[in-house]
């Protein structure tokens, strides 16, 4: 059954959002189990916001998204001054929140979780959703619309740069065709035939 989030929860996520300079979104393990593929392509497509998959979560939305930072990772998490983990949580594999991983920009964190308990666990969360992440997703986009203001384009110029920084220089690991093959050779041959057939399932 759905669980709605409280309207003054959802308020004030979007209060954190909108005063953010260089915001993103994480996804993890509970947006791919919430079957709201639509809703969460809607929020990250109407907002402009960055994102970045955990492992968990590939495939939401593809790699080759332009609003994808998979590729600048360790940019987007170091840099961004407002997150909003949709069905992800700070544990070991984000560091828990803090640390080198993070770097020194002072953080506010959104976290949309069906479990209240997640809420301040490692770090405090400026902005607690708590509800199925399909309802908290459709309930942030009535707001997000066409007037929604999408984030500074110094940091979306920062991200698309520091992403095609690091595709190009992995590019020529994944053209390397060395024997025994090694794991770029391995996953370079992948991309090409997922490439020419999107449709192959691995």
């Amino acid at each position: 059954p759905a669980q709605l989030p409280a309207p003054a929860a959802v308020e004030r996520a979007l209060d954190v959002l909108k005063g953010a300079k260089r915001p993103l979104i994480i996804l993890g393990k509970g947006a791919a189990y919430a079957q709201a593929d639509d809703q969460i392509r809607a929020l990250i497509e109407k907002s402009g916001i960055p994102f970045l998959p955990m492992s968990m979560a590939k495939g939401l939305l593809p790699d080759t998204h332009p609003q994808c930072a998979g590729a600048a990772r360790s940019t987007v998490l170091k840099d961004s001054d407002v997150v909003m983990l949709v069905g992800a949580r700070l544990n070991w594999l984000l560091s828990h929140g803090k640390g080198k991983a993070w770097g020194d920009a002072p953080k506010k964190f959104i976290q949309i979780d069906i479990e209240p308990k997640e809420m301040d666990s490692n770090v405090e969360i400026a902005a607690p959703l708590v509800g199925d992440i399909g309802s908290c997703v459709s309930a942030l986009l009535e707001s997000i619309d066409g007037k929604w203001k999408a984030p500074p384009s110094d940091w979306i110029n920062a991200v698309n740069s520091k992403r095609e920084e690091n595709i190009a220089k992995m590019a020529p690991r994944l053209m390397k065709n060395s024997a025994p093959m090694d794991f770029h050779g391995a996953l370079g041959a992948l991309r090409a035939v997922i490439r020419e057939r999107p449709d192959a399932i691995l």
